[in-house]
């Protein structure tokens, strides 16, 4: 109990701690996203890498480059995680809060669709329910928008795909971290050193967004080590569960605090979202339920037939 008392509040201040996060991405939005984008690959690479030095595990890192069949999948998920990031912090900074929130509800059917069509994974009719229900959402807000949600869309089919990603090669937590930065880091740092937006934006530096520069490596660190130490201390049906806390917080600061307009069209769309995640949540936990049923069943069958 205790041990799942720790996961729990690790998992839930890992979902708070994300949900938070455009109120830091918004104290810079006078700077150019890529220019903070750049700067946060860079940061996330210099702090993972100083608390893996600090732990004496760097030696993972050096592993995994050594690795190819997990550097052949690593790469990949640097890239999109490198897109989300890109995606998030523009959108934020430019008004699409809401849109970026309603990209997160969408990332659990986003994975289950991927397990679907390029894992040939089974699903029950509660599944295919959600999953009718979450194309309808969004078929609400292409045609209420006028436009396709490519912002929500974006952000939820490059998170399901590096997380696809880092299961194929078997990385995770801040290893993960420190191997996708390294390999984005030279990228980001020729942006910075030669692009002519950058220069503007270095130019436009205060103490307190040159603070905050700084920071991001620990901002992005911080909730994924939260969230791997609780991830392991809890039940997939609760991490599940919890995982809503952070689009719930992000739209309602995109309504409350960044004043964004939540219309009709969009209410209707959440709706439907909402309820997909609702039917999904329950396909999972019960099927969940019927596999821990199925173990203690053939538990007792296997008990049974060693006593006799």
């Amino acid at each position: 109990m205790k041990e799942r008392r720790i996961g729990l509040f690790s998992t839930l201040t890992c979902y708070v701690l994300w949900g938070l996060l455009p109120l830091y991405w918004h104290q810079l939005d006078e700077l150019n996203s890529v220019f903070i984008l750049c700067n946060r690959i860079i940061w996330s690479a210099v702090f993972t890498i100083s608390l893996l030095l600090a732990q004496k595990r760097f030696g993972e890192v050096k592993a995994v480059f050594r690795d190819k069949k997990k550097l052949r999948f690593m790469i990949p998920a640097a890239i999109t995680i490198t897109l989300n990031w890109g995606v998030y912090i523009w959108a934020v900074n430019a008004g699409h809060l809401l849109d970026s929130s309603l990209g997160y509800y969408m990332n659990p059917l986003m994975v289950f669709a991927i397990g679907i069509l390029l894992f040939r994974e089974t699903c029950g009719w509660l599944e295919w329910v959600a999953l009718a229900l979450a194309t309808v959402g969004v078929l609400i807000a292409t045609v209420a928008y006028g436009a396709f949600p490519w912002i929500a869309i974006a952000l939820a089919l490059s998170f399901s795909l590096y997380g696809m990603f880092k299961k194929l090669a078997g990385v995770g937590g801040v290893t993960s971290i420190a191997v996708e930065t390294i390999l984005i880091a030279p990228f980001a740092l020729v942006f910075l050193i030669f692009s002519p937006v950058s220069h503007a934006s270095i130019a436009s530096l205060n103490p307190l967004t040159t603070v905050l520069l700084l920071l991001t490596g620990i901002v992005t660190a911080t909730p994924l080590i939260l969230f791997t130490f609780g991830v392991n201390r809890l039940p997939l049906s609760t991490v599940g569960f919890i995982q809503y806390f952070s689009p719930t917080i992000q739209m309602l600061i995109g309504i409350f605090v960044f004043k964004e307009v939540l219309t009709h069209d969009r209410i209707i769309a959440f709706v439907f979202i909402g309820a997909a995640l609702v039917v999904y949540t329950i396909g999972i936990i019960r099927r969940m339920r019927a596999e821990r049923t199925e173990i203690t069943v053939n538990a007792c069958a296997n008990s049974d037939q060693t006593t006799d």
